[in-house]
């Protein structure tokens, strides 16, 4: 019996069917391809830090950090700056800049709130998360409710909402949560071949399908799966639905053989690391599911093409082409490595890892948030996150935006709670 593979080819960007014989040949050229690749850092004359086996690189007089300690400085103060007791929304500035139709990076701003909650308990963040609700969604353009325009921006949102009912029990969360994920199901078309789209009239206008607005709902489907096993939307239930967005992503915008995750097949600049991680929490939401080992080394492989070619080969840290300071408003790349963080951890945690893989992502983690709060933070008189972890930017540099901040205590709450539970000693 002769088996078949299908795979993606890396230059048209077309899938292809392989024969034993054909993949095994393939098989050798691509382990060729490896060895090449793995030998490049040793005659290059830029030092290149191995994330899988802890190299710190240059850093040598840091000191061991209390993430929990850390956390409690980086939320606080997170939230004493940028939250607006007035009107019940993030400010987008160090200076108390607000605007006013900037609807994503609040659903991210909450998702801080709420892992502060679940690890403090404190009241204090459980009546912020409680005024969010009716401060941000006045801020909503689009509409008077949380519908919007844009499907990734409802992906955002219906998350952190999820996470907040869960967290409080405060069901206005529920209804929120249950119409942003029916409004989003109504953005798959079959355009661009299948997919959720970025933005309502992105058919009519020929834009392509990314993964921002499908990664987010492919976890939303799986996690309300296993919140409500007997929902039906559109025609289909919640693990239908995650299983078929999250097709749309590995055979549309993977290399299966490498674990690339990409939008632009021919651009590389555009292997943003938000996507890695919607990608990933949604292959883990899956596998928790139905314990189909496919997921779970489709998260094995992806994390680790991100963690070795999407980083600064200097300092082992993860960036994204495009972070700036946009003028001390920042730029919503600033925000992408904490997404990223987040889907992560949750990676580290599983039982079914195998050792010397947490191992290794723990020390790349642990290297990119000891750069972060080591280097990447100003911490008088209030924090300041850097939108590059491995760089403190002077006093005449414009920074201190909401995105870098919400990315940098994403982060030291990640860490925290490893900390916690004991991956981190």
């Amino acid at each position: 019996m002769i088996t078949f593979y299908c795979n993606r080819d890396q230059e048209s960007g077309t899938f292809r069917k392989y024969n034993d014989f054909e993949w095994i040949k393939t098989c050798k050229s691509l382990m060729v391809s490896i060895i090449v690749l793995l030998f490049l850092p040793l005659i290059s004359c830029e030092k290149y830090l191995d994330p899988y086996n802890g190299d710190q690189g240059l850093k040598t007089n840091f000191y061991k950090v209390d993430w929990v300690a850390a956390a409690d400085s980086s939320t606080n103060s997170f939230i004493n700056r940028y939250w607006n007791t007035t009107s019940h929304v993030f400010n987008n500035t160090y200076d108390g800049e607000i605007a006013w139709n900037d609807y994503w990076p609040e659903a991210h701003g909450l998702d801080v709130m709420v892992d502060a909650y679940l690890r403090t308990k404190s009241e204090n963040f459980k009546q912020d998360i409680y005024d969010w609700y009716e401060g941000v969604r006045k801020k909503n353009w689009y509409s008077d409710d949380w519908e919007n325009v844009f499907y990734d921006d409802m992906g955002w949102h219906c998350l952190a909402h999820m996470r907040a009912l869960e967290a409080t029990g405060d069901q206005r969360y529920a209804k929120s949560s249950k119409d942003l994920w029916t409004w989003i199901t109504q953005g798959w078309s079959d355009y661009d071949g299948g997919g959720i789209k970025w933005r309502k009239e992105s058919d009519d206008l020929g834009e392509g399908k990314g993964i921002p607005a499908n990664g987010p709902a492919a976890i939303i489907a799986a996690r309300r799966y296993k919140l409500y096993p007997n929902e039906v939307v559109g025609g289909l239930n919640d693990l239908q639905w995650a299983k078929k967005i999250y097709d749309w992503i590995k055979y549309n915008r993977t290399i299966l053989s490498s674990g690339r995750v990409f939008e632009a097949i021919n651009n590389t600049n555009n292997d943003y690391s938000y996507d890695v991680g919607t990608d990933l929490g949604a292959a883990l939401e899956l596998y928790d599911i139905t314990k189909d080992s496919v997921y779970f080394n489709d998260a094995i492989r992806i994390t680790n093409y991100h963690i070795t070619h999407n980083i600064n080969r200097t300092y082992g840290v993860m960036t994204d082409y495009g972070e700036q300071s946009g003028n001390g408003g920042g730029n919503d790349v600033n925000l992408f490595k904490g997404i990223f963080v987040r889907y992560f951890t949750i990676l580290i945690q599983n039982p079914d890892l195998p050792a010397e893989d947490r191992d290794r992502y723990i020390a790349f983690l642990t290297n990119n948030a000891e750069y972060l709060w080591e280097v990447g933070t100003q911490k008088s008189p209030d924090i300041k996150f850097s939108y590059t972890w491995w760089k403190n930017p002077g006093d005449t540099e414009l920074w201190g935006d909401l995105r870098s901040a919400i990315s940098g205590a994403t982060t030291i709450e990640a860490m925290a709670l490893l900390q916690k539970k004991g991956f981190i000693k």
